[in-house]
């Protein structure tokens, strides 16, 4: 009896703007657990889709068809031969930079992108959505490669007269730190190590009357002589990036290292061959695998640092495009656009309607989708959701 009259005290001292108040709690911890529930891998996704579904749906671009587009976090990317842009998902400019480069390429690893013209002198690094450093060259010499890693050291690879292949290393604020010359030596490409002490360089060469690449590790002290030398082969080296591991893409296999000179996994294709690949991804690889030189069907798999696949994606149709980052992949074939996370166990579609032809991947797994004269949003939540194994098992039962 004591109790029950206890209560009915405590009720009548709650005022009506103190039952307001409790009420609005016991509301937001609904709904809380309800978005914890129904959005849980994709609740960054989710707020996207809150900020920017009541904005336009696209934006004009000016690219040509050699311009670059990336995912940078929560921008994206776009580099032309004039101009290099950072810029929202709907549009707004976070960085414009005027250029004059007539075949631009770029590195990506983290927050750090360097742009720079092959064959020409111009190189600019952007990180933390500014233009960080720029570098010019002098006429006697010509950019081969830059690349940078997750914590904005760069390795620039050059043509210099008197060298076969010359590579400097910048620090996180552009300072020169290493400058190795060789005679010798050929040099394609260059990447700065994950925990910057040292430099892997890539080396074409022959060996027997063949095609053979080889991998130089150079410390920062070891500024005359490589502390290892790797043979890799016959693989053509197609692109390299230095984000937790280093990762180098070759066209008969993956190859995984450490930071000291180790290969310590790869990834053999076997008898298939590499149609395209994206080193984007938060701790893996993003492969497109054809039993065919000039077929269009083809495999799609994610590898992890293990050298194991994480998952595989059977894809029918000419594949146009993919681009993974963070958790996230994305393709692009000419029929549909597909989005998934790394374990490519289900993955979400949308038909091609809009004349396609490029791709970006947001850092919360929302989609650029790139024509050839806009950009729009893509929300894969707005696709429809398919299960291969489910749909599998139904197959068979």
């Amino acid at each position: 009896m004591n109790k029950l009259n206890k209560l009915q005290d405590l009720k009548t001292t709650l005022t009506q703007k103190q039952r307001i108040i409790l009420l609005v709690v016991a509301v937001v911890v609904v709904l809380g657990a309800l978005t914890a529930t129904v959005f849980r891998d994709n609740a960054a996704s989710f707020l996207r889709w809150m900020t920017y579904s009541q904005k336009d749906d696209d934006f004009p671009h000016n690219a040509q068809s050699n311009s670059l587009f990336l995912g940078m976090g929560d921008d994206l990317l776009i580099c032309t031969q004039t101009q290099i842009q950072l810029v929202s998902p709907t549009g707004t400019a976070r960085l414009k930079e005027t250029v004059n480069m007539s075949s631009p390429a770029l590195n990506a690893s983290g927050d750090y992108a360097v742009v720079y013209d092959v064959g020409g002198q111009e190189l600019n690094v952007i990180g933390q959505g500014a233009l960080l450093h720029k570098l010019s060259l002098s006429e006697e010499e010509s950019l081969l490669c830059a690349t940078v890693n997750e914590k904005g050291w760069v390795a620039v690879t050059s043509k210099v007269s008197g060298y076969k292949g010359v590579v400097t290393v910048y620090n996180r604020d552009f300072e020169a730190v290493l400058t190795i010359r060789l005679s010798s030596r050929y040099i394609s490409d260059a990447v700065v190590t994950p925990d910057c002490r040292g430099v892997y360089l890539i080396s074409p060469g022959q060996a027997e009357g063949a095609f053979e690449n080889t991998l130089l590790y150079y410390t920062l002290s070891s500024r005359e002589e490589p502390t290892r030398t790797i043979s890799l082969g016959s693989n053509v080296v197609l692109s390299i990036r230095s984000a937790g591991r280093c990762w180098i893409l070759g066209d008969k296999s993956l190859l995984i290292l450490d930071s000291s000179g180790v290969i310590t996994s790869s990834y053999d294709y076997d008898d298939q061959y590499l149609k395209m690949g994206s080193l984007q991804g938060n701790g893996f690889a993003t492969l497109f695998l054809s039993t065919s030189s000039s077929g269009t069907a083809g495999t799609l798999v994610t590898v992890g640092t293990d050298g194991k696949p994480y998952g595989e994606l059977a894809l029918d149709g000419q594949t146009l495009a993919l681009a993974a980052q963070g958790h996230k992949v994305a393709v692009l074939t000419t029929s549909e656009v597909i989005s998934a996370d790394r374990k490519l166990d289900s993955y979400t579609t949308s038909p091609n309607q809009r004349g396609v032809r490029n791709l970006a991947v947001y850092e919360d797994g929302s989609v650029a989708l790139i024509n050839s004269a806009a950009v729009s949003l893509y929300f894969p939540s707005n696709g429809t959701k398919v299960d291969p194994k489910a749909d599998s098992s139904e197959g068979t039962s």
